[in-house]
């Protein structure tokens, strides 16, 4: 794998690390990394999704053979360019006096370019060094996904009135973005039989679901559970983060 790979996920990561850290830890200081203020459980939320990214571009680095990365920038790839989809659509709820406005924008035009070359240039999908019958559950958890993310960029109104908790038309948006990365990435490890490429995204989704659980549990106090928001929200994350685990398991044996 040539320092090409390398030097895209360790830039990928960085700022990864720059929104994941102020907005899980510091979330009250999260304007330093995002261009717009959010509440502490959305930056959590938001900050989940980048370090669950981090890890998986921490372990691609450390990585030797493309095969086993490919996967890991088709998510990269994904998600920038989902998020800069989502972006350009509400680009008049951003205020491009703003230096962060600038940073965001520069890098979600970027990304997903150079994630897509890399990606082709490893030879796509026709490069992994052999394939397996469909796993069903990680069919489940990618139409899962999929749906999620549909929604959201559909219809952000109506999901702003079923969410677990308040949530603007504009983050609705923002969100769909991860889970539709998320989602393909699902469906291409569905039939990868690379080990590694395996551990890697798994790692990373089952990392972003434990981190989503910790902060909601964080914030418990603004969900509602005398609605069915609340139970679906953690009996969803409870079972994908069991399904996940019990993957990834099989997969370091």
């Amino acid at each position: 794998m040539s320092s090409t790979y390398r030097v895209y996920f360790i830039l990928v990561g960085l700022f990864a690390l720059w929104v994941g850290a102020w907005g899980f830890f510091v979330p009250a200081e999260v304007t330093r990394a995002l261009p717009w203020p959010v509440p502490p459980l959305r930056a959590r939320f938001i900050a989940a999704i980048y370090l669950a990214g981090l890890l998986a571009m921490v372990q691609s680095v450390r990585a030797t053979r493309i095969a086993a990365v490919r996967i890991p920038i088709a998510l990269a790839a994904l998600w920038t360019g989902a998020l800069l989809f989502a972006s350009l659509l509400h680009v008049s709820e951003f205020d491009f006096a703003k230096p962060q406005v600038w940073f965001w924008m520069g890098a979600y035009a970027v990304f997903p370019l150079w994630g897509a070359w890399l990606y082709f240039r490893s030879g796509g999908a026709g490069a992994a060094a052999r394939s397996r019958r469909p796993d069903l559950l990680l069919v489940a958890v990618a139409v899962v996904c999929l749906l999620l993310a549909a929604a959201l960029l559909l219809v952000p109104a109506d999901m702003v009135r079923v969410w677990p908790w308040k949530l603007p038309p504009l983050l609705a948006t923002i969100y769909a973005g991860p889970f539709f990365a998320y989602g393909v990435s699902a469906l291409m490890l569905a039939r990868e039989a690379e080990a590694e490429a395996r551990r890697i995204v798994l790692t990373s989704m089952l990392a972003f679901t434990v981190l989503v659980v910790l902060a909601s549990l964080l914030h418990l106090k603004l969900f509602n559970f005398g609605g069915p928001a609340a139970w679906v929200w953690f009996g969803a994350l409870v079972a994908v983060g069991a399904a996940l685990a019990w993957r990834l398991t099989r997969a370091r044996r």
